[in-house]
């Protein structure tokens, strides 16, 4: 019996160290679609892919840096040839499986029913994860990322890469 209790202790307390992978099937949902992107990059594709950014440039050495904690990054993207060919309830569907760390940083809600929410995965001060859902009449796409995101090193690369210009708290002009 102690075993048990020990077992399931240790259990407990490893799950929320854990970032949390989103259930991104949604079956049926492809054979609507007129284009489908589907990436899958686990961590063992990312530490690849980090390989080859050169330690000599500090932007691509700060890139690295931050893939490698990650733990995956999983985009599911559908675009279809007219508004309405999808139900909008996935939306919700994948917000449910949202726990109680996961905390929203940006809703975006417009007239044309194009919907878009940023949640983070927050475990005290850090951020272990990112779901970014974008629902529009003739498109809907989930980004989950995996693992611990710096935002002050994710900040230090803004305006380079395509991440938009952006700074920091006391940095603001």
């Amino acid at each position: 019996m102690r075993k048990f209790i020990l077992t399931l202790a240790l259990t407990l307390l490893a799950i929320p160290a854990m970032a949390q992978q989103i259930n991104l099937d949604f079956p049926g949902l492809a054979e609507k679609a007129d284009e489908v992107v589907d990436v899958t990059l686990d961590a063992s594709l990312l530490k690849l892919g980090a390989r080859f950014l050169s330690d000599n440039d500090p932007d691509q050495r700060a890139v690295r840096d931050i893939v490698r904690k990650l733990e995956g990054i999983y985009v599911r993207s559908y675009e279809f040839p007219e508004s309405g060919m999808y139900d909008r309830t996935l939306f919700d569907r994948v917000k449910s499986q949202l726990g109680p760390t996961w905390k929203p940083l940006v809703t975006v809600r417009s007239k044309t029913k194009d919907n878009v929410n940023i949640y983070a995965d927050m475990r005290g001060d850090n951020i272990v994860g990112l779901v970014i859902i974008s629902a529009e009449p003739r498109e809907f796409t989930v980004v989950n990322i995996v693992g611990s995101i710096d935002i002050d090193r994710l900040a230090d690369l803004s305006g380079q890469f395509g991440i938009p210009k952006f700074s920091k708290g006391k940095d603001r002009d």
